[in-house]
């Protein structure tokens, strides 16, 4: 049943408490749950990775890494226009993250050169969430990044299916890409193999990609170990629309997003009574149960309320979206105008579909290629920049009782 608020005097605290929040990895049942299996790969790992595989999937893979042959073969496989629209996507997302890709840098000033060198990561891994489907998009949005910031190994798990292997459309994208090292294995074990490695998996140095409640924990586990993006769970949208946007298309947005179930939200915010009361019946099913409309004053709150939510995306179909952008802060991805539906990005826009959820927008960003390169800093002194910059340092390292940092500038500023 859809549920309905009514935000016009309420404060945005009030409001966001009520509204639901995909985040279930927080709970203490399902972070220990994570944390066993964890631990559990990391002592035994092959046989610990095949034990929770064959309990919770039902099958035990043999081998658990997917010979290059079955990739290429899958990508074989694929109609022409099935092709077509991959070779598509993954055209656009190569060049909305080449834009993006971070360079290194130098300066000079007085004898000083400082700068900053932007290194790919030597390995990474990508998880693939199965679930109620196969989504070969998120190998997509997740490699095609890492490729582009010239990443030097990537390796991929998916959960197999009830014949032991990979979907066969994850595989096709694999084989378009180019990748060479997919595992049938899915789960909080899999995140554990990719960080901790097992007789079967070389360890990674991150792990991206979006998964379910398990996984998510799972990341939250080892990182520190290895580097891991933002939450990335149960989907969630915002729409922020006025009386002027078409109730059909608002209600297939919101449908859009809840019917990923597991837990996703979709809400609508709006100063229009009309329009909620339009698009209320043309919710339907589960996902409907999934479904918040919203009545607030003006746009301005809606971007209140949205800043405070913090979704993974939002939407906005307005005639004056300009205004509703410009106060939206924190969300992973903005849709603009009625012929913007967020359904672009999931595919085939070119901005990478992962992205934080629950309320991580407020600090994290979207997946692209900052997640897969690290920056090194460095410097480069003269002896005339040294004796410029000595006495302050030799001051402050002073000032912090560390003698022997100042004595090191010290004792190079003295005359031989």
């Amino acid at each position: 049943m859809v549920r309905k608020l009514d935000a016009r005097d309420a404060s945005p605290e009030e409001i966001v408490g009520q509204l639901r929040r995909p985040g279930g990895f927080l709970s203490k049942r399902i972070r220990e749950t994570a944390r066993g299996i964890v631990d559990d790969v990391r002592e035994r790992g092959d046989e610990a990775v095949l034990e929770y595989t064959g309990r919770l999937d039902g099958v035990r893979p043999d081998p658990m890494r997917v010979p290059v042959q079955e990739m290429d073969q899958a990508r074989k496989s694929l109609t022409t226009d099935l092709e077509e629209s991959f070779r598509f996507a993954i055209e656009n997302v190569r060049l909305f993250h080449k834009r993006e890709m971070d360079r290194s840098w130098e300066m000079s000033r007085n004898g000083a050169t400082t700068g900053q060198r932007v290194r790919p990561l030597r390995r990474v891994g990508i998880y693939v969430p199965g679930g109620h489907g196969a989504y070969p998009s998120t190998l997509m949005m997740a490699a095609v990044p890492a490729m582009v910031a010239s990443v030097e190994g990537i390796c991929v798990c998916a959960p197999p299916g009830r014949d032991g292997r990979v979907s066969e459309w994850v595989l096709a994208v694999a084989g378009l890409l180019g990748l060479e090292e997919i595992h049938a294995i899915g789960g909080a074990q899999a995140i554990a193999a990719m960080a901790f490695g097992t007789e079967s998996v070389a360890p990674v140095n991150k792990v991206v990609g979006p998964g379910n409640d398990y996984v998510t924990a799972a990341k939250l586990e080892v990182f520190g170990t290895v580097g891991i993006d933002a939450p990335q769970g149960p989907s969630e949208v915002v729409v922020i629309a006025d009386s002027g946007a078409f109730p059909e298309r608002v209600a297939r947005d919101l449908m859009a997003q809840a019917e990923h179930l597991s837990g996703a939200s979709a809400i609508l915010l709006s100063p229009s009574a009309e329009l909620i009361k339009s698009v209320e019946p043309l919710l339907s099913g589960e996902p409907a149960e999934l479904i918040t409309l919203v009545r607030v004053r003006d746009l301005s709150q809606a971007a209140d309320l949205s800043n405070h939510y913090a979704p993974e995306h939002a939407h906005i179909i307005s005639e004056d979206h300009e205004a509703v952008l410009n106060d939206l802060r924190e969300v992973g991805m903005v849709a603009i105008g009625d012929m913007s539906p967020v359904a672009l990005g999931d595919y085939a826009a070119g901005p990478s579909h992962s992205l934080p959820t629950g309320g991580a927008a407020a600090w994290a960003s979207a997946l692209g290629t900052h997640d897969f390169v690290a920056r090194t800093n460095y410097i480069n002194f003269t002896a005339g920049a040294l004796g410029e910059i000595g006495p302050h340092v030799e001051r402050l390292a002073h000032l912090e009782g560390f003698e022997n940092h100042a004595e090191s500038v010290a004792v190079r500023r003295r005359k031989n």
